[in-house]
């Protein structure tokens, strides 16, 4: 009877392809429709809540906003028990708070270096990709260069959106999007998380970051405060290898082939953060981080075993 809502957990927990905002907006609808269903079958939901939150915080568990909507969803859980009315309520307030952040963001969006000529971005996150729209809507950046994104080309998808809205864009290999930097004025990614650890992001950001840092250019991440993970959080965070068979599928059996799709960069090598506060260095964004409490029902459902 509720297929539908297994099938979006199962699909969620493995949705790689799409950026962290996307995933985290439609966790929110999920958690929200599974509080509706609780009203007329509460055990029923009971079920798909838990299952919802061991599948995801156990599948996207690189994805700082992910942890975070998961763990204050079972605070609110914890709150208010079997009040599931209540609760979709509580959930539907808290969907509409992360949506404010990003409106907050463009609001902002002024405070953003001006690029002068060229802006390099890489992956594919919604968050960055309504920002450039924004600021070449208001001649703050004439042209964009960015890469494939291999193996699961999140970066075609990326240019797709960009050139949809006429933002002028260079589509490259990965590879030589590395040898680019040197002409651009800026590089903005995105982020999964943000932590006293680093900043977390697409393989191939480290590389980026260090030949911005060599050659003196602003590598900017944009993010909401939704991605700031807190050291109770960080417990939970893990970079999960991905499907070898996604680079070499005939040869994963006879080849040593590693597939990951997520890195960590040093604050050093991170010049400004943007949130919904504006522009900062990452050490003043750290300082929002604070100490959440972790709801005992998420740490049953999310730790390591079963």
């Amino acid at each position: 009877m509720f297929s539908n809502l297994n099938a979006l957990i199962d699909n969620l927990s493995l949705d790689h392809r799409r950026g962290a905002a996307e995933i985290v907006e439609d966790t929110h609808e999920l958690l929200a429709d599974i509080a509706a269903v609780g009203a007329k079958e509460p055990e029923t939901a009971l079920t798909l809540f838990r299952r919802c939150i061991k599948r995801l915080g156990r599948g996207q568990p690189s994805m700082a906003p992910v942890l975070n909507l998961l763990n204050r969803a079972c605070r609110l859980k914890d709150k208010l028990e079997d009040d599931w009315l209540k609760l979709e309520f509580a959930l539907t307030q808290l969907r509409t708070h992360s949506r404010d952040h990003l409106t907050e963001m463009l609001f902002r969006v002024d405070d953003l270096l001006k690029v002068e000529s060229t802006l390099i971005t890489f992956s594919n996150s919604s968050t960055v990709a309504q920002l450039i729209v924004a600021s070449h809507e208001i001649g703050r950046i004439k042209r964009v260069l960015c890469s494939e994104g291999r193996p699961i080309m999140e970066g075609l998808t990326l240019a797709r959106k960009l050139t949809a809205e006429g933002v002028p864009v260079t589509m490259l290999t990965d590879a030589a999007l590395m040898s680019r930097v040197v002409e651009c004025d800026a590089v903005w990614v995105g982020g999964d998380s943000l932590s006293h650890e680093g900043l977390v992001n697409k393989v191939g950001s480290l590389a980026l970051s260090m030949l911005c840092k060599a050659l003196d250019i602003p590598f900017v991440s944009l993010m909401s405060s939704d991605k700031l993970l807190s050291p109770d959080l960080f417990t939970f965070f893990r970079l999960l290898p991905q499907n070898p068979r996604e680079i070499a599928d005939d040869d994963a059996d006879l080849l040593d082939v590693q597939n990951e799709y997520y890195e960590s960069i040093p604050l050093e090598l991170v010049n400004y953060v943007f949130t919904e506060k504006g522009l900062s260095k990452p050490a003043n964004v750290l300082r929002m981080i604070g100490n959440e409490p972790i709801s005992p029902l998420f740490r049953e459902l999310v730790q390591d075993g079963e």
